[in-house]
């Protein structure tokens, strides 16, 4: 018996791993039991320091499916989390699985996943592979969606009211700072650079509606403002980047972006979270996302996000949002992002034609946390004071 997974589905896995060091990169294989059937089973799993990427394939005689998957290496245990089907035929609900190494081999059960949803309570069974080849099969990360199936009518008909409304983005990269006390960044522009071309190759961002800023002044970025309030429409969505300096002030209780001619000396030339709040709040599209890489870019968040599943990814573009996304809480972040880095990817790794920012971020949290060198920790929720009714950005995969 299963659960007949809508649109998006998540696999959650645990594995737990013996004291002696083991390497996961290569090629598993071996057979998952569901009660009459056995299933072959086939898990290609790639190693990037802590973070980890693959598919999995279960075969069986008239029903089998593949998925892709991000997870991450921590403390003796691994956890995968799929992104998208590559395939499905028949019915596939998507357990919680718990493996107990033995050298190269992985015993152990599969069933009911509490957080994620997927099988039911009495669905459960027994899963076992063996490292078959250390092996790292990059190719498999990109093969194209063979089959989806897609028995939702409202996710359907969500896809083809996307298509027909305009995705705007304004992208801000800042690398020179001339004035006195900041220093010169290297990579904010580069990263920038990344993001765009993530978004125009996977998804229905078109160049002529992309706004780049390279170094821009305070002046610059308020004029890129108030263009947007007067061209974003409601039917629009709207994406916010910035990756550059950011500071806090401790008397006035908030967090600054620090322009091109900023100096550290002066705050007149500085963006306050509020003045940025007020531009997002006034600009009227169905979604706002911000996404900050800067230090104390969570400063401007109201609270943090909780998870959600499909069918609610769904309802959440109904009602307006105002989100943003950032690298880090109040604290300090590298110049050399590992938060793009893993944004990037798995935008770039994702196949599913609608894709929740909530998912997004769910996905590469923990690849971030464990390989930044100064701890990170990525934010996601509201935007206190800007209009946000509970929504979510949805990211329209291209045909």
């Amino acid at each position: 018996m299963y659960l007949r997974q809508i649109l998006i589905s998540v696999l959650s896995i645990t594995v737990t791993i013996s004291s002696n060091a083991q390497q996961l990169s290569g090629i598993w294989s071996g057979e998952l039991n569901a009660g009459r059937k056995v299933y072959d089973t086939k898990v290609i799993i790639n190693e990037d320091g802590k973070a980890l990427t693959g598919t999995i394939e279960v075969i069986g005689k008239r029903d089998s499916s593949k998925y892709y998957f991000n997870g991450y290496l921590e403390d003796g245990e691994v956890e995968l989390t799929a992104t998208a089907f590559i395939y499905k035929k028949g019915l596939h609900c998507l357990p919680k699985i718990k493996l107990a190494a033995d050298g190269n081999k992985l015993d152990g059960t599969w069933g009911f996943n509490p957080v994620w949803g997927g099988c039911l309570p009495a669905v459960s069974g027994k899963i076992s592979i063996t490292q078959q080849s250390k092996e790292v099969v990059v190719s498999s990360l990109n093969e194209p969606v063979a089959e989806v199936a897609y028995d939702d009518f409202e996710g359907t008909e969500l896809v083809k009211a996307l298509k027909e409304r305009k995705y705007y983005a304004l992208v801000i990269g800042i690398n020179d700072y001339p004035g006195e006390g900041i220093p010169t960044l290297a990579q904010p522009i580069n990263d920038a650079e990344k993001l765009i071309d993530a978004l125009t190759t996977y998804y229905t961002f078109e160049k002529e509606n992309i706004t780049f800023l390279k170094n821009p002044t305070r002046s610059n970025l308020i004029d890129a403002f108030d263009k947007l309030a007067n061209t974003v429409k409601e039917r629009d969505n709207l994406l916010i980047f910035y990756a550059g300096h950011g500071i806090w002030d401790d008397q006035l209780n908030q967090g600054f972006w620090l322009p091109s001619d900023a100096s550290k000396v002066s705050k007149s030339q500085w963006l306050s979270n509020g003045t940025i709040r007020d531009y997002i709040r006034a600009i009227k599209s169905k979604h706002t996302l911000l996404i900050a890489d800067a230090c104390f870019g969570g400063s401007i968040l109201k609270e943090r996000a909780v998870s959600m599943n499909g069918k609610a990814m769904l309802e959440m573009y109904k009602r307006p949002s105002r989100k943003a996304m950032t690298s880090g809480a109040l604290s300090t972040v590298p110049d050399q992002s590992v938060f793009i880095k893993y944004l990037v990817k798995n935008l770039a790794y994702n196949q599913a034609p609608l894709l929740s920012t909530e998912q997004v971020f769910s996905n590469f949290k923990f690849s971030v946390i464990n390989n930044s060198e100064t701890g990170q920790v990525p934010q996601y929720g509201a935007i206190s004071l800007a209009g946000d009714e509970g929504g979510d950005f949805i990211f329209l995969k291209r045909d």
